[in-house]
């Protein structure tokens, strides 16, 4: 069966449907499974891959053999469906994941604490001058190597190793004493 007869079939022919339903559910396996794979389950994966065929059952007029085969259609839709559900697995992942982290009052305190720890440590390099503020966030934040700050900044390596070492002890001094040392 061609895929313009198929197409035209689907929303009245129940066998031209399950006949793209038994041709195509291995690619649609393949397609979903590689998207959804690492963060759902097997039913994860059905449920999407059934989103796929009522898709198309439901919009045969929207695939068009003049741009690809109806394989390439389906795999087309296959992967938007999947990423789609890829999305909203992984804010349910980390909902689940900040609900877990929040569950007793120890880990809220923890938590909180470490939010607080955080706030201080960004305001403190905050504080820092230029280029300092720079070398310590490529250094530190983005893990550049000494040489490669001192290319990007135009400094020495060894300028840029004594800015590095300087500005740690302001910020472990600012972080210890709580802002008692104002330079």
């Amino acid at each position: 069966m061609k895929d313009e007869e198929l197409i035209q079939r689907i929303g009245s022919d129940e066998v031209a449907f399950s006949y793209m339903m038994d041709t195509y559910s291995k690619l649609l396996w393949v397609v979903v499974g590689g998207i959804l794979g690492s963060i759902g389950t097997a039913q994860d994966i059905e449920e999407c891959i059934s989103d796929v065929y009522v898709h198309v059952w439901k919009n045969p007029k929207s695939f068009n053999h003049e741009k690809g085969s109806l394989k390439t259609y389906l795999a087309v839709v296959a992967k938007s469906k999947a990423l789609d559900a890829y999305r909203k697995l992984s804010k349910a992942k980390i909902t689940e994941f900040d609900e877990a982290i929040l569950s007793t009052d120890d880990d809220l305190l923890a938590y909180i604490m470490d939010k607080e720890m955080y706030k201080e440590l960004y305001a403190a390099i905050d504080s820092l001058s230029e280029p300092n503020k720079e070398i310590v966030v490529r250094r530190y934040f983005f893990e550049e190597k000494p040489a490669r700050i001192a290319k990007a900044t135009a400094l020495p390596v060894k300028e840029v190793e004594n800015r590095l070492y300087q500005s740690k002890q302001k910020l472990r001094k600012q972080l210890i004493c709580g802002g008692c040392e104002h330079d």
